[in-house]
């Protein structure tokens, strides 16, 4: 049984029916020992009523004070009977019980025993037997009531108590599916609303969902988000390819058409090809340094950064680059491994390329996430930094210098409500990249 209504129905359904059967139980086992108390407190009166009435005359005989017996005592079977049993064994005896004996056991003087027993014409009788010492003699006094009226009433009761109980119950049920349906109806809507981002109806979900499947949503939106981000640049960058590479393939076409010697043809095929050769092995690169991973998942400075590092040296082999970076311990929070890779990968790429041989990276995370790269390359101009810092100026890659990548540098950046600066490096003397990024994404 998957659905969590049908569990959720008989897991308190079960429960109520246990708990009020419990509740139904204790009531009952209650009442029955009040019933006994109450019984045993008044044959405990009774029985000393008799002790008092009790008397010896001159021969030591027992008798009952006249009138001094209580008028059920004298009514045949009506269900009250009594007994004394002195310590010459003499018996005195209620005229109820006729000649059925209630017991002959005698007990000391001061004690008390209460038990069940069956009497005259099967009646259920609560027996109490107490121990005396009158007129120096031990006295054993047996005072019993039948109790089948009270059982009866008492069993009454409990199938009143019963009968209501189920009725209960059955009302409790019938609100707490109630409750149980409207409690997820929230998550029928969400359902619903799967339904229409599947369709693409919605391009987001609502998070005014439940707390307990907030987190699931806010995270299930982020993703959707990091994918539409992906896609989007995706897109930029096969359009760039495309751009980049639809100039070059024009010329060939046109070199082929016109009548020239083989040695100049040959000249410019091999420039043009040697463009067309720079722009691929560029994309590849980049698609090297993005790596792999699943969409959503944190960057982890300790172990991503100097992977990247590898395949910048095995790229840039023959410049012995030194690499110096600052990185904090744990991943570095909302932001998409995926575009850190895409943005460090561009920047540490563009240095490396340009540097002399050392690149310096520093990470640092608090509210926001701050990010610098600086090489000991050539630099740039001032007006190459008022063309660079310029906002939302689209850098053609195809062309020599710091423009590489940096395009993508400023999409992603963008992406984050962050800020993108660049400058001359105070220490290495090359060009400086400074951003930050919003950890609130």
């Amino acid at each position: 049984m998957n659905s969590l209504t049908h569990r959720l129905h008989i897991g308190l359904g079960l429960s109520l029916m246990l708990l009020m059967g419990l509740i139904g139980w204790l009531i009952y086992d209650q009442n029955q020992r009040l019933v006994d108390d109450l019984v045993v407190s008044r044959l405990q009166h009774d029985g000393e009523g008799l002790l008092a009435a009790l008397q010896f005359d001159i021969d030591g005989k027992a008798t009952l004070r006249e009138g001094s017996v209580s008028a059920i005592y004298r009514q045949p079977l009506s269900g009250h009977y009594f007994l004394l049993i002195t310590e010459n064994a003499e018996v005195l005896r209620s005229r109820s019980l006729w000649d059925v004996e209630l017991g002959s056991e005698k007990i000391a003087p001061g004690k008390q025993r209460i038990r069940r027993i069956t009497g005259p014409a099967e009646q259920p009788l609560l027996l109490w037997t107490g121990g005396y010492r009158k007129a120096d003699q031990n006295i054993t006094i047996m005072v019993a009531e039948d109790l089948s009226q009270l059982q009866q009433r008492l069993l009454d009761n409990a199938l009143l108590l019963l009968a209501l109980t189920i009725i209960f119950l059955f009302l409790i049920l019938f609100i707490q599916r109630r409750i149980v349906r409207d409690s997820f109806a929230p998550l029928r809507r969400l359902a619903h609303e799967i339904k229409q981002l599947e369709r693409g109806d919605i391009d987001q979900l609502s998070e005014t969902v439940p707390l307990e499947v907030q987190p699931l949503v806010v995270e299930v939106n982020r993703l959707l988000l990091v994918m539409e981000r992906r896609l989007e640049r995706s897109r930029n960058a096969l359009g760039n390819l495309a751009h980049a590479l639809k100039g070059p393939l024009n010329l060939l076409t046109q070199l082929a058409e016109r009548n020239e010697t083989p040695d100049e043809l040959g000249q410019e095929l091999q420039k043009h090809t040697a463009a067309l050769q720079q722009q691929i092995e560029h994309e590849l690169a980049r698609a090297r340094l993005a790596g792999a991973g699943s969409a959503g998942q944190r960057f982890n400075p300790g172990e991503e950064l100097p992977a990247l590092i590898t395949v910048l040296e095995r790229i840039y082999h023959d410049k012995h680059i030194k690499f110096d970076y600052q990185i904090p311990q744990q991943n570095l929070s909302h932001v998409d491994r995926h575009d850190l890779l895409e943005l460090l990968g561009n920047l540490l790429d563009n240095a490396a390329k340009w540097c002399k041989g050392h690149v310096r990276c520093h990470i640092e995370q608090g509210d926001t996430i701050h990010i610098t790269v600086e090489d000991d390359g050539p630099g740039v101009s001032e007006e190459a930094l008022t063309v660079l810092t310029r906002r939302g100026h689209r850098i053609d890659e195809s062309l020599p210098g710091h423009g590489l990548g940096l395009a993508i540098v400023k999409e992603i950046v963008e992406l984050y409500d962050g800020q993108l600066q660049f400058d001359s490096s105070p220490e290495l003397g090359g060009l400086r990249v400074r951003l930050s990024l919003s950890a609130g994404q």
